[in-house]
């Protein structure tokens, strides 16, 4: 995906903490990895050697109490110097210099191993034995912690920059949900507001026709329907349990709706039918107005001209059924998704359905949608008996 400099930006700066903080453990672990596989070497070395040496020392010994020749064992694969009583050298193969008072030294890459278990046996006070392979071993460790080293920076790197995409999706989808949003705001605020302006300056030039004055009603209950469902959800965030609980009785709230949208409704040639009965719940009387009122303004949204819609409230079961254009079967689970808008055409924010579902999880209600594409859909909220 193509990223906008915003998001050019944040990914840089979450790569930039991510791999610097990766670089650091990932050095540190690598420094400590090699600190204890390089003195593992250094031990396997030593072991070695001083096997050999005892080797020596063994042969030697065995060599005196025998009264046969001293040989040297040929399963010895190391270099050696033997070492008389008077400190020089009586035998073997390493004309270096040897420091003879230490046990054990490592120096210009090679491992030195004193013995001094053969205790003047055949004439040897110790037995020097040395193995120059651990620069090459040690070389070898460090070229493998190198690698693997660079390897798991690679794969992290890889990790930071999928993850760093991974959580700019979130972000991507909320700025074009915001930015759809005020398309959408000033697309449906525009026709309201222009169309009062219109009549307000036919009214001033003493033209005050009734339908002027319905224009005027229609475009103010229009935006104040819109304040009503952006302040709900404003509402909902700061307080999300219900107050001002009243007794409210449900058919009277239904008439009045239908009422605020009668101007729409005969706008658009789309007749009401209304079948409804007494009942009253126990509730907020804002919050039950904004969930019939979204309920008749879906159904009068999406009713072709000249259609129908159908409004019944039977004991504790309200129903609202239009022949409008219908929603797929795959997209009824996403209906009540805030934003959501079944397309285009119709105009609004796709929040009135996420309202009602809002509205119906605070106070325990049932809502249920049937639908078919093109023969219309059919809203049942069930409420809680009293």
């Amino acid at each position: 995906m193509a990223l906008s400099p915003y998001e050019k930006r944040s990914l840089f700066r979450f790569m930039a903490i991510y791999l610097g903080a990766s670089f650091l453990v990932v050095t540190a672990f690598s420094i400590l990895f090699y600190q204890i596989d390089s003195k593992s070497i250094k031990e396997r070395v030593f072991s070695h050697l001083r096997m050999e040496a005892m080797q020596i020392s063994a042969s030697a010994v065995d060599a005196q109490m025998r009264g046969t020749p001293f040989e040297i064992p040929q399963s010895v694969g190391c270099e050696y110097r033997l070492i008389g009583h008077d400190g020089r050298a009586i035998g073997g193969c390493i004309a270096e210099s040897v420091d003879l008072s230490r046990d054990r030294y490592v120096e210009d890459g090679c491992a030195y191993y004193i013995d001094r278990s053969v205790r003047g046996h055949m004439g040897i006070d110790a037995i020097v034995v040395r193995d120059c392979s651990l620069h090459r071993q040690m070389l070898r460790c460090s070229r493998n912690v190198t690698m693997m080293a660079v390897m798991a920076y690679g794969f992290l790197v890889f990790v930071g920059w999928y993850l760093g995409r991974l959580f700019l999706e979130p972000m991507r989808e909320k700025i074009e949900t915001m930015d759809r949003f005020i398309k959408d705001s000033t697309h449906e605020l525009n026709t309201p507001v222009t169309t009062m302006l219109l009549a307000l300056q036919k009214i001033e030039k003493k033209e005050c026709k009734p339908i002027y004055l319905k224009a005027l009603q229609m475009s103010g209950r229009l935006i104040a329907r819109v304040y009503e469902d952006l302040s709900f959800l404003l509402l909902k965030q700061e307080s999300p349990e219900p107050e001002h609980l009243t007794r409210v009785a449900i058919d009277k709230k239904v008439m009045e709706s239908i009422d605020f949208f009668s101007i729409l409704a005969e706008q658009k040639r789309v007749d009401v039918k209304t079948s409804i009965e007494p009942y009253q719940v126990e509730a907020d009387a804002h919050h039950i107005e904004l969930l019939i009122k979204n309920l008749l303004d879906n159904a009068i949204k999406y009713t072709r001209p000249g259609g129908r819609i159908d409004v019944t409230l039977k004991k504790c079961v309200l129903t609202v059924s239009d022949t409008g254009i219908g929603i797929p079967k795959e997209k009824l689970k996403i209906i009540f998704e805030r934003f959501h808008r079944e397309n285009s055409v119709e105009g609004g924010f796709g929040i009135g359905l996420n309202i009602v579902e809002s509205i119906c999880k605070l106070y325990g209600y049932k809502v249920e949608v049937h639908s078919e594409e093109g023969e219309g859909s059919t809203f049942t909220i069930t409420f809680k008996q009293t």
